[in-house]
């Protein structure tokens, strides 16, 4: 007579959940049936993974998909998964290391998605943030805002009474503002910054956000300061590193900061083929390219930036998400040593006739190889794909 592995005993079923390797195995073993999925569901607090890649949310598609499924892309066996994911549809999404996409809906209202396990957590409108910045010619007020207001949601896992809570963060009006809200606040608190030079990126390592800005200075704030609605304001500017920034110029496009281990790290991006629409030699389908990457390593007690082509078993992700730093030494299908990256020039997505999505793919540090990710689901006008680490 066959077996009946249904009628397992629940404990039994949680032993063989825990046995197994790969995040892929996990959720295929947790929706087999309701019985395998209360048993996984009692152990996943306990289970650990091979190290996970980043996998790829890519853009909504509204053609002849009426089930509102969105495909994400994993790097590591170059499969395509169709998820049935309404909530992302017309919003601006942003990903991050912990398993959640950071969301601005059509209401202004963020959303942190876990589009695994379809967790929500809900925080404040953004709308009151906006000080009247006109849209742009013959965009929407809705369009303009999607795809411009906020320049990036960055999420933050905070310790809380011996457990963990989701703060976050906001850089909008295109790097001159940056607010907080923690889970259950009912707005945003703005976070004091330097008005007079434009805020770069932002970096979290253990209970410290680093800022950068564009005349090299860098402050930081202590997360446990974002409790209070009242303005916060950084420790301190006494980091001061110049030297690299002589190479701001009009041919680095972005600039990301990065942790690797307790380092600092500073990506510069560099773009090129940006054109003119009046301009006969105008593509409309690929206006530009990121055409290489420099890696600086922050030295503190001499306050510099020191170049580096290894980075060791990690891999970098930059973008139109959280900057991340992946080990790659048991991950497999990520290459050590590359930078991952997405598009994030959405000034001009709404310009081209393709839409923004295709500056998208790797980069081999040492190498300098490029490579491209082409395909469907790709472009969009206001939220292209978007890498972030799959976690229950």
């Amino acid at each position: 007579m066959a077996a009946d592995w249904s009628m397992l005993p629940l404990d039994v079923v949680g032993v063989i959940a825990l046995k197994l390797q790969t995040f892929e195995d996990f959720i295929k073993f947790s929706v087999a049936c309701r019985w395998w999925n209360r048993a996984s569901s009692s152990v996943k607090h306990q289970w650990k993974a091979k190290p996970v890649v980043p996998w790829l949310l890519l853009a909504e598609n509204t053609k002849d998909n009426p089930d509102c499924v969105r495909k994400i892309f994993n790097l590591s066996n170059n499969k395509r998964y169709n998820l049935y994911l309404p909530e992302t549809f017309g919003a601006r999404c942003w990903g991050s290391p912990y398993g959640w996409i950071a969301m601005i809906d059509r209401n202004y209202d963020v959303i942190l998605l876990n589009p695994i396990t379809k967790a929500q957590f809900h925080f404040p409108c953004l709308k009151p943030l906006d000080c009247g910045t006109p849209p742009t010619s013959g965009e929407s007020y809705e369009s303009w805002f999607l795809r411009c207001f906020a320049n990036r949601l960055i999420v933050l896992k905070v310790p809380q009474n011996n457990n963990y809570e989701f703060v976050v963060l906001v850089v909008y009006e295109y790097y001159q503002g940056l607010a907080f809200a923690r889970q259950g606040d009912q707005q945003w608190t703005p976070i004091f910054v330097k008005s007079e030079v434009k805020m770069v990126d932002l970096v979290a390592i253990e209970d410290k956000v680093f800022a950068l800005y564009e005349d090299g200075s860098i402050v930081s704030w202590n997360v446990d300061e974002f409790n209070a609605l009242q303005l916060i304001k950084p420790a301190d500017y006494s980091l001061h590193v110049n030297l690299v920034f002589v190479k701001l110029n009009k041919s680095i496009n972005q600039i990301y900061m990065a942790q690797s281990g307790n380092e600092l790290l500073l990506v510069l991006r560099y773009k090129d083929g940006v054109g003119n629409a009046d301009n006969t030699d105008f593509d409309h389908d690929i206006v530009y390219r990121t055409i290489g990457f420099e890696v600086y390593k922050l030295k503190p007690k001499d306050k510099i930036w020191e170049i580096t082509k290894d980075l060791g078993e990690v891999a970098l992700v930059v973008g139109g998400n959280s900057s991340m730093c992946v080990a790659t030494g048991h991950a497999e299908g990520l290459q050590r040593n590359c930078i991952y990256f997405t598009d994030d020039d959405y000034v001009y997505w709404r310009l081209v006739r393709e839409k923004g999505g295709h500056d998208t793919g790797f980069y081999d540090i040492k190498t300098d190889v490029l490579q491209f990710y082409e395909g469907d689901d790709m472009r969009s006008s206001f939220s292209p794909p978007t890498f972030f680490i799959p976690q229950l």
